[in-house]
């Protein structure tokens, strides 16, 4: 399997980005048990028991994404070949399906939320996915234009 080079910007980008997104999504079942703990204490009731497994497994797609955004790290820093998907994958997905989701709910949404969502999601989301092809493309030119070693010469 050809690896890629060694390029320690991507491997900063990628530590950057993938690191973030899991800690967002490893921190989202607090968040929510304070915003709902909030709710509670408004309407003066007690707020139900709190299991912190229980909400992070409620979602299945969180734990692929924390799992496969892990496993891109871990691939970046072998300079596997392989990186390239585990690392453009799950933000090529969370895009495209964003991007669905604006044109579907357009002709119902309010001017001021569509650029909210186009400034505060969408475009970031852009930048991320076109940094990440860019410091692919130029790995893997390089990988596929670097001399092999001939296998019967030492």
């Amino acid at each position: 399997m050809n690896r890629l080079n060694r390029n320690y910007w991507r491997l900063g980008w990628i530590l950057f980005t993938n690191t973030a997104l899991v800690v967002l999504l490893l921190i989202a079942p607090i968040r929510a048990r304070h915003d709902r703990e909030l709710l509670y204490q408004a309407v003066r009731m007690a707020p139900p028991p709190f299991s912190y497994l229980h909400e992070f497994l409620d979602d299945p797609w969180g734990l692929v994404v924390v799992l496969t955004l892990l496993a891109g790290i871990l691939a970046e820093m072998r300079r596997w070949i392989v990186s390239s998907i585990l690392n453009l994958g799950p933000y090529v997905v969370w895009l495209l399906f964003a991007l669905w989701a604006r044109a579907r709910v357009e002709e119902n949404t309010p001017p001021y939320e569509l650029f909210l969502g186009m400034v505060l999601f969408i475009i970031p989301l852009t930048t991320v996915v076109a940094v990440n092809l860019a410091f692919y493309a130029v790995a893997l030119i390089r990988s596929y234009r670097s001399p092999k070693p001939d296998p019967g010469s030492k």
